[in-house]
Parts: C-alpha cells; sequence; structure tokens
C-alpha cells in the first residue's frame, strides 16, 4: 500500500451533491454529541480496524436496517468494491441516523476492507478536533472544492495501519455531514 489510496480515492471520491443525495434521507435529529460520534466511528471501523464478518454480524445481532446496495456504493471510500454491505444503524451505540457500511476491494493489487460511518447534523470542526485529539492521524493530502474537503490521513489502531478518509463540508463551522473511512489490508 505504499502508493496508498489516494490516486484510487481521487477517482472515486464524491462531490457533497453526490453523497448528499444518498443522505437526503437521513432524518434530522438535533446537533450530534460529537464525542458520541468519534466514539462511534473509532469502534465500529478503527480500533480493531475495518472488518467485513464482525461488522455484518454485529449489523445483525444488533437488528440494524439493511441499505440498498446502489445507496452506500455512493458513500464508499473505493470504487468497484468485491463486497459491500450497508446499514441504518438503530440503538443507542450510534447516534441517531447514523450509516454503517463495510468494502472488501483491492487497492494496488492487495486484499483491503474499508468501513464507513456516516454521520449527520455534527458540528464538523468539533469532530475533527476531536478526532485528533483521540488519534495519531497524519494527514497525507486533502481534495478541497467550493462544497466539500476530502481529507486522507494515515494512522496506527488496533494494531493494524490504516488509512483514513474523512469527507465534509468545506464550511466546517457550521453542522453537516461527516463521512469517516477506513481503509486496511486484510
Amino acid at each position: 500500500m505504499s502508493e496508498g489510496p489516494k490516486g484510487q480515492m481521487s477517482h472515486g471520491i464524491k462531490i457533497l451533491g453526490a453523497t448528499a443525495l444518498c443522505l437526503i434521507s437521513l432524518p434530522v435529529h438535533g446537533s450530534v454529541d460529537v464525542e458520541r460520534a468519534v466514539e462511534s466511528f473509532h469502534s465500529t471501523c478503527l480500533a480493531q480496524g475495518p472488518d467485513f464478518d464482525r461488522t455484518t454480524a454485529a449489523a445483525s445481532r444488533l437488528g440494524w436496517a439493511p441499505m440498498a446496495e446502489d445507496a452506500f456504493a455512493k458513500l464508499a471510500p473505493l470504487d468497484n468494491p468485491q463486497a459491500m454491505r450497508g446499514w441504518r444503524a438503530k440503538g443507542d451505540a450510534m447516534p441517531a441516523g447514523t450509516l454503517v457500511g463495510v468494502t472488501k476491494a483491492t487497492l494496488n493489487g492487495k486484499a483491503v476492507q474499508t468501513c464507513t460511518v456516516v454521520i449527520g447534523d455534527i458540528h464538523v470542526e468539533s469532530f475533527l478536533k476531536s478526532f485528533f485529539t483521540r488519534t495519531d492521524a497524519e494527514k497525507i493530502s486533502e481534495e478541497r472544492s467550493a462544497m466539500q474537503v476530502s481529507r486522507l490521513y494515515i494512522l496506527i489502531a488496533g494494531d493494524r495501519k490504516q488509512f483514513v478518509n474523512l469527507k465534509f463540508p468545506a464550511a466546517t463551522e457550521e453542522e453537516g455531514v461527516i463521512v469517516a473511512s477506513s481503509i486496511a489490508e486484510e
């Protein structure tokens, strides 16, 4: 993964409008608790790294509602995954309206898994600050448009090197949608 997902991700990076297409039906629940949101991403995707089978089993056990594959495909961090699943999380473990998805894909000829958490109605700048307080993430690239910022980080979590892609509105001082994804070799 020396080249990292940057090359493939720049092709697959979606403009916020495309992401919003999937999220239009995200219910509005008032401002999301930032620490709870960061913990949700950390415990679901980072602590042990992305794990397709573990997340699928947890979604079944927790009664999460499945999402249509084509809806989650717009949120996945890599194009053309070999396997993909997505859910609307239910229960107290996640902020209301959270979407969770996992994929199995190939990146630079290596098998990888991804885990994505989508949280709406969150104060973006506060999420970013809390994420950096919690992790040792090092930014390796950034793509910016008038609507969206997509940042790629590298970090070690769960004894695994992981890439983290955070997509968020360009106006970080307001509430918006965070699409947080982890990418790691199998």
